[in-house]
């Protein structure tokens, strides 16, 4: 008699419970490719050949901090340093005796195309693999539905934001490697893996050492549950604790801005006392919730944390990043929507509210969700309120957790229409990694290069990151004290060559926010350079006639209207505007 004849249920082919995981392993294993190679691509031809084959231009003037660090020339994280210079060591390429403790020889190796191609590689392969660790992470928090975990993967690896950070030697795309392979241990930690768990501590020093992302810690904190949780979450509701939260942040924001009147401006906090549900709070965190605006005020008067949130008033270009005053409000947490945006696409963004909604589905994987999501809602809070230093890199870690819960808010979309969606989506983000990424292969430099074989000029001043080409030209660099008449004064030269990279600080910028009204609020500039540099490039200084224009062209609607009201997206790589230089009279 068969097996379905006596009422049992026929047995599957040996193979058939292989094939899902066969099925992921392939889906995983594409979507690593997918984002590994345009970033080993990136790695190993941004900067190459403008000058003629072999020959080399450093684009990111950031990279090599790590192994300038590492050689004891650079005060910074060493921790990527030390394995770049140990993956150099083995292909052969190491500082010569006496470099170590020498800044000068120790950036000159770190900037050498042999370290450099190493450590972009590195990078690459680093940022490449951060994709497969967020598809794990993806797996455990929404076992049910793994395509989850894969539409998360592949908005990452669609990324031209994180490609571009990961094809460049900086540390960026290896913290957020390091910090999202540490959440995946631990969360696995967390649901009910105990050599995980024990291990976590290991994972937890390389994602703090990378670059001293202390946020890290805190995933230890989703590990509560229980008693003590319902305790701490007593008489909040969702929206209630969302406010207090957000609330918490305006304080700290105010306490620490620079403008803030001292002491009168410390009424303004109060306010705040008006959203925590005081009688429904537990009775022993009514004491610490009262103490939240006085414990702001008096950390301000710790040097250590006024540097990591109001920032020095002046630097070495002018200005410091606290001088933004007020217009911080606005800036940083605009900055991090335009990080979003550029990073996963409008369309993925979209999702994310619907991501976030699907939190609040009951899930048996709450705790491993607490892992993951307490650290990098910590720092979004901590770049959106507090943050003095705005780059665009530094909110790098927030985008694998984005692309994680638009995947979430993806697989909400109907059954009938989430197909067609997901394709579009990241299709979407397809074409505007490519846009992205393109800005470095299509960089304006590689133009000016034809512009000065075309004017062959003599005498040529030039602002930081134009990299002008080697030849007969005598270059100075440019500063625009000579428009002032300092020496050799504006007339020493027959051309002036302009980077974005270096006059965007004279207006709207990630670093200046929006509102540029007030020169003295301008950030690493002066007022007088911010008024040379803005009547330059609206050709309003006679003695300055514009010759040529080589603009970042973008056809995505992201980078073009970032460009038209916030300049190029890329911090390295912008307009380069030339001048005649005309005496007066001419």
């Amino acid at each position: 008699m068969s097996e379905a004849a006596a009422g049992q249920t026929p047995r599957p082919p040996a193979s058939a419970p292989a094939r899902p995981a066969l099925r992921s392993s392939l889906l995983l294993a594409g979507v690593f490719l997918l984002a590994l190679l345009p970033r080993l691509h990136g790695a190993i031809t941004v900067g190459w050949g403008w000058d003629g084959p072999g020959s080399f231009n450093l684009v990111n003037f950031d990279e090599g901090g790590a192994c300038r660090a590492a050689l004891g020339g650079f005060d910074y994280p060493a921790f990527v340093g030390w394995q770049t210079l140990g993956l150099a060591a083995l292909a052969g390429i190491a500082p010569a005796p006496g470099t170590a403790g020498d800044a000068a020889r120790a950036k000159a190796f770190c900037h050498d195309p042999g370290h450099l191609v190493v450590a972009r590689a590195w990078s690459a392969l680093l940022g490449a693999l951060t994709v497969p660790v967020l598809v794990f992470i993806g797996w455990q928090l929404r076992p049910e539905t793994p395509g989850v975990g894969l539409g998360a993967g592949a908005l990452l690896a669609l990324s031209g934001f994180h490609a571009a950070e990961s094809f460049s030697g900086t540390v960026d795309a290896a913290s957020v490697f390091f910090i999202y392979l540490f959440l995946a241990v631990l969360a696995a930690g967390a649901g009910g893996r105990r050599p995980a768990l024990l291990a976590s501590p290991l994972f937890l020093a390389a994602a703090v050492a990378t670059k001293y992302w202390l946020f890290a810690a805190l995933a230890y904190a989703g590990l509560v549950g229980g008693r003590l949780l319902a305790a701490c979450l007593r008489g909040f509701t969702a929206l209630r604790l969302a406010l207090t939260l957000l609330g918490a942040g305006l304080v700290f924001a105010l306490a620490t801005n620079s403008e803030l009147p001292r002491p009168a401006g410390y009424l303004w906090l109060l306010p705040w006392y008006l959203l925590p549900p005081w009688r429904r709070l537990h009775p022993w965190l009514r004491l610490p919730w009262t103490l939240l605006p006085p414990l702001a005020v008096a950390l301000t008067q710790w040097d250590l944390f006024a540097a990591w949130s109001t920032g020095a008033l002046e630097g070495r270009f002018g200005t410091g990043y606290g001088a933004i005053g007020w217009h911080k409000l606005l800036r940083n947490p605009l900055d991090l929507l335009l990080v979003l945006a550029v990073g996963l696409g409008l369309p993925a963004c979209l999702c994310l509210p619907a991501g976030v909604a699907s939190l609040r589905d009951g899930t048996t994987r709450a705790r491993a969700w607490r892992v993951v999501l307490y650290p990098v809602a910590a720092f979004a809070l901590y770049l959106a309120f507090l943050a003095p230093v705005t780059y665009y890199r530094h909110f790098l870690p927030l985008l694998p957790a984005a692309a994680l819960l638009a995947a979430c808010g993806l697989w909400r979309v109907a059954a009938r229409w989430r197909g067609w969606v997901i394709a579009g989506c990241l299709g979407w983000t397809a074409l505007l990694g490519l846009d992205t990424v393109a800005d470095y292969h299509r960089d304006p430099r590689i133009a000016l290069r034809g512009w000065y074989a075309e004017a062959r000029p003599q005498r040529v001043f030039a602002s930081f990151y134009v990299n002008p080409p080697g030849g007969t030209a005598r270059h100075a660099l440019f500063r625009p004290a000579y428009a002032a008449g300092a020496p050799p004064g504006l007339g020493w030269a027959e051309y002036l060559v302009l980077s974005e990279n270096w006059y965007d600080t004279a207006f709207a910028n990630e670093l200046n926010g929006p509102l540029t009204g007030r020169p003295e609020r301008l950030v690493k500039t002066t007022p007088a350079r911010a008024r040379f540099y803005r009547r330059a490039l609206a050709g309003e200084d006679p003695r300055l006639q514009p010759v040529a224009l080589f603009p970042v062209r973008n056809f995505m609607p992201e980078l073009v209207l970032h460009k038209a009201f916030y300049g190029t997206f890329q911090l390295f790589v912008g307009d380069i505007a030339v001048f005649r230089i005309r005496e007066p009279g001419q």
